[in-house]
């Protein structure tokens, strides 16, 4: 089984996106989206700016950012392929603003009414990506729905009897709080995950999709939340997690963290289609991809001019191969 994984990237300021084509000649099963589909604040808009709009303006706006980047050539392309499941989770940048976090924006209620139109924008680039068809999409005289829920927590078991393997597309968004130290996912969704973790077989390799990084030590990051960076840990005791994330405009391998008999480990890809800083920097073309068998996990990074990385993980020990 191959999964890709990736995030970061915008139809704005870059009409060529080759990573899809790269992805495409993997030839992958299931591609994860790992957050900022679009960037609702940057790319001729701002913080500033969004934060200004009614409900209606901000609608039409979210929906345009991410119409374009399914019409984008490359990534429509991909998007058409039968056989491929796409699923996307949100960040910061497609949610709201840079750094918005659901719990304050609720709280302070001076922007809560920007909250329905997008989670409408993004649970129809959900259903287009579904539809592998991006003519589904929503039309610019369209109307929005207001009663769709929040992305919220979901589990999808793709793998087999001979490979089981667990994904959980994350939320991290709705409930997260602005310092980090009460919330990134929430009790609730925290809950199901490790529910859904705990009661699978031993054997099986859990993908925790996520917008944010697990392991750093500076910016937004599972560890400014003690409780739940301390939960993923426990669980990582007694069963085999590999977290996937984005956010952060690189590709890196965390460093395994012990976890009792086992480690957690962690993936990032970030970076598909901008600069390091959006539309300044060195250019990225960023993006990761798993080959998962019934003995090992290989995860292979790649990047702009730059050989692949790789990392093995023996499924039996679930400890890293050395490499050459």
């Amino acid at each position: 089984m191959r999964v890709a994984f990736t995030s970061c990237f915008s139809a704005q300021s870059f009409k060529q996106q080759p990573v899809w084509d790269q992805i495409g000649a993997a030839n992958p099963e299931h591609l994860l989206l790992l957050g900022d589909s679009a960037y609702y604040d940057a790319d001729g808009s701002s913080i500033s700016m969004v934060k200004a709009m009614d409900p209606d303006p901000f609608a039409r706006h979210a929906m345009r950012r991410l119409r374009d980047q399914l019409n984008q050539p490359q990534f429509a392309k991909l998007v058409r392929r039968k056989g491929l499941h796409i699923h996307p989770i949100w960040d910061d940048h497609d949610f709201l603003w840079n750094g918005a976090c659901g719990a304050q924006v609720f709280e302070e209620r001076s922007h809560a009414h920007l909250i329905p139109p997008t989670r409408a924008a993004f649970q129809a680039y959900r259903d287009a990506l579904d539809a592998h068809e991006p003519a589904t999409f929503p039309q610019p005289s369209d109307p929005w729905r207001s009663d769709i829920k929040e992305p919220g927590y979901r589990m999808i078991d793709i793998g087999n009897a001979a490979n089981p393997v667990r994904l959980h597309l994350t939320d991290g968004r709705s409930y997260k709080t602005a310092s980090g130290k009460d919330a990134v996912l929430g009790e609730a969704q925290m809950n199901a995950l490790a529910s859904a973790i705990a009661t699978s077989s031993e054997d099986t390799v859990h993908l925790v999709a996520s917008g944010l990084v697990f392991e750093a030590n500076h910016g937004e990051t599972w560890m400014t939340c003690e409780a739940e960076h301390a939960k993923m840990l426990e669980l990582a005791r007694n069963r085999r997690i590999l977290i996937l994330s984005g956010d952060v405009h690189e590709n890196r391998f965390a460093v395994p963290q012990p976890a009792g008999k086992w480690s957690l480990f962690e993936a990032t890809s970030s970076g598909a289609a901008l600069r390091t800083g959006v539309t300044i920097g060195a250019l990225q073309c960023n993006w990761g991809l798993l080959e998962l068998t019934p003995e090992n996990v290989v995860i292979e990074l790649s990047q702009l001019h730059m050989p692949p990385r790789k990392r093995v993980i023996d499924r039996r020990t679930w400890k890293l191969i050395p490499g050459p």
